[in-house]
């Protein structure tokens, strides 16, 4: 028994390419982690069910490079796991959610917000090395109660992500703050939309980026690629559509679903989201050549602006 530690765009990129891969190795991991950006719900089933054998504990931590150490985590044989959640705040940490007015989003409402932490922690970074004016207005200054302050209570860490907190207190991180998009005043998360299209069992992966529009402000374009075997067609993107509007609400409803052969990727398998943005508001998609599949972004262009 071994552990794995692997970030999600390579579970999604396996679950999508070579589904029946990890059947053929007779391995068993005791404890999975994963790190790097939200994984998804139905990701997260086929990890814990494909990779792990149904056996092994998912650990989907979420920390930064700024906090020295895990923020939010379930613990094994201690706290049980949850598809696509982080958990609750680690001991001595305590997360706390604010809406854009500064407003504190009521606990377990499962209100999407800015998610910060309320008291230091011994393995939070001090400054930034020559300008403390930038780390204090980067992390510290949105929601300060009072600049003059000397009480910690007063100076919430910001850390840059959007999140719910489920009735369990459990926390989702949808990503980060300028990845939720606000449509009609409504704050939607990306990941949220992400994980509803990929109720539909035959979507492998799925992007969302924002696109302006002149009443709502932004509206939700989304892409998705389809698992082997299933074909393309109008029938399917209204099912997916449809999905969303079902697990959010018809506030999320896409503007488009562009179903596409392939997502535009770094060669570590992350899906480049800024391309798929660039494309949809008709902006400089700029250099793509360094992406594991340039030739993509051509096909997926002639597609939307055509």
């Amino acid at each position: 028994m071994s552990t794995f530690f692997t970030p999600p765009p390579r579970d999604s990129g396996l679950a999508e390419n070579r589904p029946d891969e990890p059947a053929k190795y007779n391995y068993h991991f005791k404890h999975m982690t994963t790190v790097g950006e939200p994984i998804e719900p139905e990701v997260w089933k086929w990890y814990h069910k494909e990779v792990g054998k149904g056996e092994a504990i998912i650990v989907d931590t979420w920390w930064q490079t700024e906090t020295g150490g895990f923020l939010c985590s379930t613990l094994p044989a201690i706290t049980p796991m949850k598809p696509g959640s982080a958990g609750p705040g680690m001991p001595g940490i305590h997360p706390v959610i604010y809406d854009d007015e500064g407003n504190v989003v009521p606990r377990g409402s499962g209100r999407a917000g800015n998610i910060c932490i309320q008291n230091p922690w011994p393995g939070m970074f001090q400054t930034i090395w020559g300008d403390r004016d930038r780390f204090v207005d980067t992390y510290f200054s949105r929601y300060c109660k009072d600049p003059n302050s000397k009480d910690w209570r007063d100076w919430p860490y910001l850390t840059g992500d959007a999140a719910v907190e489920a009735e369990d207190g459990y926390y989702r991180i949808l990503g980060r703050i300028d990845d939720v998009i606000n449509v009609s005043g409504h704050r939607l998360g990306t990941k949220e939309i992400e994980s509803a299209a990929l109720v539909v069992s035959e979507v492998a992966e799925a992007a969302v980026v924002p696109v302006a529009h002149d009443i709502k402000g932004k509206e939700p374009d989304l892409y998705v690629s389809l698992k082997p075997g299933f074909e393309t067609s109008d029938a399917l993107a209204k099912r997916i559509s449809d999905a969303i509007c079902d697990e959010i609400g018809k506030i999320a409803k896409p503007r488009k679903v562009w179903i596409v052969k392939d997502m535009p990727k770094t060669r570590s398998g992350k899906i480049m989201r800024r391309v798929l943005g660039a494309i949809s508001n008709r902006t400089d998609v700029g250099n793509v050549m360094t992406l594991a599949n340039p030739e993509i972004v051509e096909e997926i262009k002639a597609m939307v602006q055509k």
